[in-house]
């Protein structure tokens, strides 16, 4: 539904005779497509829209591979990346650090009763009680049972020769009629099976000690998009690490592995009550946006009091793509009703409340 009150289907769904039997199989159309224009944006709202779903695959297999030490992520980001590029892992990986996956089990003074984020000397002594790699990866196989199988075994193949040190675990789910995803355990399933679950929310708690009853925990995140390179991701690590230290946190970071490309998050907690914490917050926010820009790394998300800032990236040809959007919102959305500034597109008789201005627009 546009500004206006008019409503669009967008596609096949455009057509209204017979009600257009292609309308949820297709997302193309007769001339331009538009369905883009309402990701991401303030020019309309959505109203309705159709999600493609997976057939039950006759196997599931949940697989991990974990590695032991910091520096051993370029390794990792290179073999997947180069499996996932051929085909061998034809789903998104998740990669997480070590910190992720104690903030999940505990809070920080379960670890560390020091100051400040802990220190590497401790996370190798956490990292050797525990068990647990220094970074995971996490990735779902579906199709025919031999299918799985024999992509699982040259996923070892590929990972025993360029990555070694590593270890890796799969659990096979099996079912002629189909795997059922309610049956898969949480731990094997979840959001790899589409089933949506809580398990990672305790993470918000980690830098609250227990003792701390008035405490109000937050997070957020910078959420690059990087090359999926190992040695530009590594580089992203060594740089972030010290910007997250320096502002009391640990490196809380973990990724979606695409086919060429990663969606990075470097997250953070902090209690809101605290006027030091949520400084330092900002200031490590800031620290990173720094290290992003110099290497010209836009993002995916942003939080609302960032959205001017992250816009701001898109700088070529005097923000030629921030000029050319507030165009069509003009057109579209003269008046500015639909969410003024949302992903740093301003309405013309709105710009002068845009922040952290990068452009006069």
């Amino acid at each position: 539904m546009l500004a206006s009150g008019d409503l669009v289907r967008t596609g096949q769904w455009g057509i209204t005779a017979n009600d257009s039997p292609t309308a949820f199989l297709s997302k193309f159309t007769y001339g331009p497509s538009i369905e883009g224009l309402f990701l991401q944006s303030n020019l309309g709202v959505v109203t309705k829209m159709s999600i493609w779903l997976q057939p039950q695959p006759q196997a599931f297999m949940s697989c991990s591979f974990s590695m032991p030490f910091f520096d051993d992520l370029e390794v990792m980001v290179d073999a997947f990346g180069e499996m996932r590029r051929n085909g061998t892992i034809p789903s998104c990986v998740w990669f997480t650090s070590l910190i992720e996956t104690l903030c999940i089990a505990g809070r920080r003074e379960d670890y560390w009763k020091g100051e400040g984020p802990i220190p590497d000397w401790r996370l190798e002594e956490l990292r050797l009680e525990t068990g647990y790699g220094h970074w995971y990866a996490r990735f779902g196989l579906y199709g025919p049972k031999r299918v799985v199988e024999a992509q699982f075994e040259e996923i070892k193949d590929v990972l025993a020769k360029k990555a070694p040190t590593g270890t890796i675990s799969g659990t096979l789910y099996a079912d002629e009629t189909g795997v059922d995803a309610a049956k898969v355990p949480v731990e094997h399933g979840s959001m790899f099976v589409g089933v949506p679950q809580l398990w990672s929310l305790p993470l918000i708690n980690w830098p609250i000690p227990k003792s701390k009853t008035d405490g109000k925990a937050a997070h957020g995140d910078y959420a690059p998009v990087i090359p999926s390179s190992g040695k530009l991701v590594m580089e992203w690590m060594r740089k972030s690490k010290p910007i997250c230290e320096e502002n009391g946190v640990e490196l809380m970071a973990d990724f979606f592995m695409h086919e060429r490309h990663v969606v990075l998050m470097n997250m953070f907690t902090w209690d809101q009550t605290d006027p030091v914490q949520k400084q330092n917050i900002k200031k490590l926010y800031y620290g990173l946006h720094e290290v992003a820009k110099e290497r010209g790394y836009g993002m995916y998300r942003a939080h609302v009091n960032h959205m001017d800032l992250i816009a701001g990236l898109n700088d070529f040809n005097g923000h030629a793509y921030n000029r050319f959007v507030e165009k069509i919102k003009d057109t579209l959305d003269p008046n500015g009703i639909l969410s003024p500034g949302k992903q740093g597109i301003w309405p013309s008789g709105f710009r002068h409340l845009r922040e952290d201005q990068e452009y006069d627009g």
